[in-house]
């Protein structure tokens, strides 16, 4: 019996060229996040950073690890009859959601995720912030992660999300983690909860 060598069992990646070229093999993403003030009017940015800050957004800086992107949509069955057969399905709830951990945890980064404004008691001593005093921070949100094995990088844009930070710890180290909510907004004329651009 002869060995069996083709598409099924190398797993050959898609030779088919896409829009942004050959087809990546896999997706090894170096993060980076972006923040500005939260935009009237829905406005990715429409060019590869190509590891540069994109022009009018604010860097918050090392990404400890990946970074996670959460899009979600859970489902309900419509059934009937004794035997509850399944005559449909809708959609009851989407999510989307951009997660990271902040390596640098100082003021600056502090100051961007909470909106608050810091005191300064001595300058270039101490900086004073009163946490719990603030709400949830509204922003546009730019995730940039680029793809180490090839250059290609993929945006995720959402022009006002919920920002919200909590306390992290990885081994001896304090950082901050970056909760990113995806409301909808419009975008082409229809409700959109976060815009992915691909770029070769």
């Amino acid at each position: 019996m002869a060995v069996v060598s083709n598409l099924n069992t190398k797993q050959t990646p898609l030779v088919t060229a896409g829009s942004t070229g050959a087809q990546s093999v896999k997706f090894i993403q170096a993060p980076r996040v972006y923040i500005k003030a939260a935009d009237a009017v829905a406005t990715p940015y429409a060019l590869k950073s190509g590891g540069s800050l994109p022009t009018g957004w604010t860097d918050l800086g090392v990404v400890n690890g990946l970074a996670k992107v959460t899009y979600t949509k859970s489902t309900k069955d419509a059934r009937t009859g004794l035997e509850q057969v399944l005559r449909g399905q809708y959609i009851d709830k989407k999510t989307g959601m951009v997660e990271a951990d902040l390596a640098q945890f100082d003021d600056t980064v502090m100051a961007l995720l909470t909106g608050l404004t810091a005191s300064v008691v001595t300058s270039g001593s101490i900086v004073t912030f009163g946490m719990g005093q603030e709400s949830i921070v509204s922003k546009a949100i730019l995730l940039v992660a680029q793809n180490v094995l090839d250059g290609k990088e993929v945006q995720f844009y959402n022009p006002s999300a919920f920002i919200n930070l909590a306390y992290n710890y990885s081994g001896d180290e304090m950082g901050v983690k970056l909760t990113a909510n995806m409301p909808f907004f419009t975008f082409n004329g229809n409700d959109t909860m976060y815009v992915q651009s691909h770029f070769a």
